[in-house]
Order: C-alpha cells, then sequence, then structure tokens
C-alpha cells in the first residue's frame, strides 16, 4: 500500500490538492473535522478519518497505514483571543504528527510551512513596530524547528513555504489576496496602506499544489522549498489588476500612523467577539520587504509556476465567471460573507 495522508482536506490549498492527487492516481486519506465539507466528488474516493488537530489520537489513526503525509491543517486566520491558540494547533499538532509518522515509519512527510516563518528581506522601521512577527509567523516557525528535529533524529521530511496565495477558492484569510481582488473590482476596497511600494511574493493556488506533489517526489530530505511565483509590491498587483479588467478604481493609500489605531481596535472588537481584518502585528507584516527566490524549488523539483499576469487573468475569469460580469462579483461577496466562506 502506498497511502498519502493530506490534513487539512477542505481548507484553500488542501481541498486543491486532494483532487489533485486523486487524478495522479493516489490513493488518498484525509483527515478532516468535517467530513462534510468535502466536496461530494472527493468524498466517495478517499479514505476519510475525522477529527480535530488537537485530539492526537485521531492524528495518529490517520497517520497509520499510510507511507507519505502531507500536512497543511494550520490556523491561519488574523486574529484569535487567545494567541496561545495558534501555538496548540500550528505547532503542538504538529508534534503529535510527527511522534506518529515516526512510530509507524512514514516514508515521508511534507511539512507544509509558510513564507512567513522566514524574516523578511528588510525589516519595517517605523512606528515601534520593527521584528514584531505575528503569533501566526512564531508559531509556523517553531513547527519548522520541530520537523527540522525529527529529520535530525533520521526521519525523512522536506518544508515547503508558499508565498502571498490567490485564485479560486474560498474567500477566507488563507485567500485574502483573492478577496482584495474581488473587493477591488466591485469598488469596495477604496483605500490601502502606504507600505512605501514593499514586495511580497503572490502565487497561484493550483502552482502551489503542482510543488507539494513535487516535494513529495522530488525533494530533497531536509530541504526547505519556497512556493513562489513572481515578486510584486501591491501597487504593482492592483495596477495589474486594473489594466487585465479594464475597471479602474481610486485607491487612496492612508499612512501607517493612522493605520494602527484602527488595527488595535480591530483587536480590541475582536476580543468582544467581532471579526477582524487586520492588527498591529499584520500592520507590520504587510511594511516588511518580503520578495523571494524560487531558485531552488526550479532546481531541485522541477517547479515552474505562471506569472502573476497569467495568474490574475485566470482568477479574474474565474471571478467574473461567477455570474458574469462586475455586479455578480459585488453579489459574490455577500454571498461569501453570508455563507462564512
Amino acid at each position: 500500500m502506498n497511502r498519502i495522508l493530506v490534513t487539512g482536506a477542505t481548507g484553500f490549498v488542501g481541498g486543491r490538492l486532494v483532487p489533485h492527487l486523486l487524478a495522479a492516481g493516489e490513493d488518498i486519506r484525509v483527515f478532516v473535522r468535517d467530513a462534510g465539507r468535502l466536496e461530494k466528488s472527493v468524498r466517495d474516493r478517499v479514505d476519510i478519518v475525522e477529527g480535530n488537530l488537537e485530539d492526537h489520537q485521531a492524528m495518529d489513526r490517520a497517520v497509520s497505514g499510510c507511507t507519505r503525509v502531507m500536512h497543511l491543517a494550520a490556523l491561519a486566520q488574523a486574529y484569535v483571543r487567545d494567541p496561545k491558540e495558534y501555538y496548540r494547533i500550528n505547532t503542538d499538532s504538529v508534534a503529535a504528527m510527527l511522534k506518529s509518522a515516526a512510530r509507524h515509519s512514514v516514508r515521508r512527510v511534507v511539512h507544509v510551512s509558510s513564507v512567513a516563518a522566514l524574516p523578511p528581506a528588510r525589516y519595517a522601521t517605523a512606528w515601534g513596530l520593527s521584528r514584531r512577527p505575528t503569533p501566526y509567523a512564531e508559531s509556523k516557525r517553531a513547527a519548522e524547528g520541530l520537523v527540522r528535529k525529527y529529520m535530525a533524529d533520521g526521519h525523512d521530511a522536506v518544508i515547503v513555504r508558499p508565498s502571498r496565495i490567490y485564485g479560486p477558492g474560498p474567500w477566507n484569510d488563507a485567500n485574502g489576496t483573492t478577496r482584495l481582488m474581488a473587493l477591488y473590482l466591485a469598488g469596495r476596497f477604496r483605500f490601502r496602506l502606504a507600505d512605501g511600494d514593499v514586495q511580497a511574493n503572490y502565487v497561484h493556488i493550483d502552482d502551489v499544489v503542482v510543488g507539494i506533489a513535487l516535494a513529495a517526489q522530488n525533494g530533497r530530505r531536509g530541504e526547505a522549498y519556497a512556493l513562489g511565483g513572481e515578486n510584486a509590491s501591491m501597487a504593482e498587483y492592483f495596477a495589474l489588476i486594473s489594466d487585465i479588467s479594464g475597471i479602474k478604481r481610486r485607491v487612496v493609500k492612508i499612512p501607517p500612523q493612522l493605520v494602527l489605531p484602527f488595527a488595535h481596535f480591530c483587536s480590541l472588537w475582536g476580543w468582544c467577539g467581532g471579526s477582524v481584518s487586520i492588527t498591529p502585528a499584520w500592520v507590520n507584516n504587510f511594511l516588511e520587504h518580503r520578495p523571494i527566490d524560487i531558485s531552488t524549488s526550479r532546481a531541485h523539483l522541477g517547479y515552474e509556476p505562471r506569472s502573476l499576469k497569467v495568474g490574475v487573468s485566470q482568477t479574474l475569469n474565474w471571478l467574473m465567471g461567477i455570474g458574469g460580469g462586475e455586479q455578480n462579483v459585488y453579489r459574490a461577496i455577500h454571498r461569501f460573507q453570508k455563507s462564512g466562506a
């Protein structure tokens, strides 16, 4: 038996990875909280183990009998009331998964981390936020340390680090970049952080999926691979959306010193139970210069992502295709927000 366990199979990336692996003829088991969230076309073709990441016994049952594990499940919300939750889900669950992988002689673990676990090329230098990572980034960095210890003990694993992902899928925090695209098209994104045109890296969801599969097959033991696409500033990202769509919106840049009080208010609102889209630590993150180099992924994995222009064009076609144009994007935003997707 050559079975692959995929955790986080109902998430943004996992929801695209599982059909990709099935199409390649792989035998798949998924570890999910709610099997009902799996697509019908997938549900009958995979072995299912239900449980949450804090249920280590369920995790052990899921790992048992698998030769490879692709660990995608993580907490990626912008804000949670208790920051320790990031560690319980993003770090402690990795420790449990690795313990089970060692016990059951798993041949290879592919740990899906994030470029957020890496230090930026240039830190933010203003407003007292310099070198202040998000709790999410700290938890992912700690998880990578556990994977390295696992490898030092003689086991096989590779780490992959997706960058800022966009593309078809639910408009949750993991796919916030596409949500911004939709809001811009609908005329509901009118203000953004004046970030000094720092760069981030943008990658299409399907390139990340292919990169994870390539890492499982071709990755070198102990390596960490950046799964990115193209480096660009936020201004360049929106200019490309405007050029391809033909829709031009005026977006006003707000200085960080004015955004920070709002971010602090959002954190307070989150403490009271409200929905939070930005925190002071995330303001800091968006002020950091974070281009990445994917040359090692190209050389070792044969990874060749599409250009940002091609990926944005494909994503725009998907957005407009939800119902036919700009007005439909506006309605789709409300539908996705109402459904909690």
